[in-house]
C-alpha cells in the first residue's frame, strides 16, 4: 500500500469513527427529549358537555324522489342532481338522500331538527350515535317562517331530553359547542367557537331564507349535515339550532336562538 492509500484509508477510518461519534450523541439527546410525560393533561371545559349531550344528538335521513329537493344533500348527490335531473345508469330513478341532524326534546321521543332536513321527504329515518338500528320517524309538526319541524320517534326505553338555556343572555365572545352528523356520515362530530354576534338578519340562505330572521352567529365549524343541530353554553343547554353557513367564508354560521326555537316546538 503506497504512503497516499494509507493516508487516504487512515482518514477514512477517522471520518467513521467521528460520525458515529455524533449519532451517538445525537441518540443520547434524542432519548431524553422523546421522555414520556405522564402528567394528565389540564381539563378540558367541553368533555363534560359533550359526554353528556352527545348521545341525544341523532343522525337524520331523508329519503327523496328526485324533484324532492332539499338543502343537506350529500354533495356528490347534489352534483348529480343539478346536472341529471332525470335518470340514472340505465334509466333508474336516482333517488338522492339528505341529511342532517336533530335532538331529542322529550322523553317519548321527539327530535327537534331544521325542516329544510326533512321537507318533501317520503321517509325520514333516525339514528342514534354508536347504533346500527335505525328508527323511522313522522313528522309531526313543521313551520316553515322559522325553518323548525318536530319529528317523532318510537323507542322502548325513555329519554333525557337536552335542556333549553336563555338565549337571551348569551353574550357575544361566549363559548358555543356544536355538536352534529357533517357530511351524513360523520356522526358525534363536535366544534368549539365562540357566539360571535346576535341578532343577524336579512340573510341570503341557500335554497330560501326563513322568514324570521334573528340568527346567533358563531365561528364553530358548521358543515353540510350539521343543520338540526344543537348549539350548546358550557353548562351543556341548548343556546341555538344550528341552521346556516356562508359556503364562501370559513367561521360564519348561524343558530336559531334557543327561546325560539323553544315556542316554536
Amino acid at each position: 500500500m503506497s504512503v497516499r492509500s494509507s493516508f487516504t484509508f487512515m482518514a477514512c477510518i477517522a471520518l467513521s469513527s467521528a460520525m458515529l461519534g455524533a449519532l451517538s450523541t445525537s441518540g443520547a439527546c434524542a432519548q431524553g427529549l422523546a421522555r414520556v410525560d405522564d402528567t394528565p393533561a389540564p381539563a378540558s371545559p367541553f368533555t363534560a358537555v359533550v359526554s353528556s349531550a352527545r348521545d341525544l344528538v341523532v343522525s337524520i335521513r331523508a329519503e327523496r324522489s328526485v324533484t324532492g329537493g332539499g338543502l343537506d344533500l350529500d354533495p356528490m348527490d347534489e352534483l348529480y342532481r343539478r346536472y341529471f335531473p332525470d335518470d340514472r345508469g340505465e334509466g333508474a330513478p336516482f333517488n338522492p338522500t339528505g341529511s342532517g341532524t336533530g335532538f331529542v326534546v322529550s322523553r317519548d321521543g321527539h327530535i327537534l331538527t331544521n325542516l329544510h332536513v326533512i321537507d318533501r321527504a317520503d321517509a325520514v329515518s333516525v339514528r342514534f350515535r354508536g347504533e346500527s338500528h335505525t328508527y323511522e320517524a313522522v313528522v309531526v309538526g313543521s313551520d316553515p317562517g322559522s325553518d323548525l319541524a318536530v319529528l317523532k320517534i318510537e323507542r322502548s326505553a325513555p329519554l333525557t331530553p337536552l335542556s333549553f338555556g336563555d338565549s337571551d343572555i348569551v353574550r357575544v365572545g361566549d363559548w358555543a359547542i356544536a355538536v352534529g352528523n357533517p357530511f351524513g356520515n360523520l356522526e358525534g362530530s363536535v366544534t368549539v367557537g365562540v357566539v360571535s354576534a346576535k341578532g343577524r338578519s336579512d340573510l341570503v340562505i341557500h335554497g330560501g331564507a326563513p322568514r324570521y330572521q334573528d340568527f346567533l352567529q358563531t365561528d364553530a365549524a358548521i358543515n353540510f349535515g350539521n343543520s338540526g343541530g344543537p348549539l350548546l353554553d358550557l353548562g351543556g343547554r341548548v343556546i341555538g339550532v344550528n341552521t346556516a353557513i356562508n359556503k364562501s367564508a370559513q367561521g360564519i354560521g348561524f343558530a336559531i336562538p334557543s327561546n325560539y326555537a323553544r315556542r316554536v316546538l
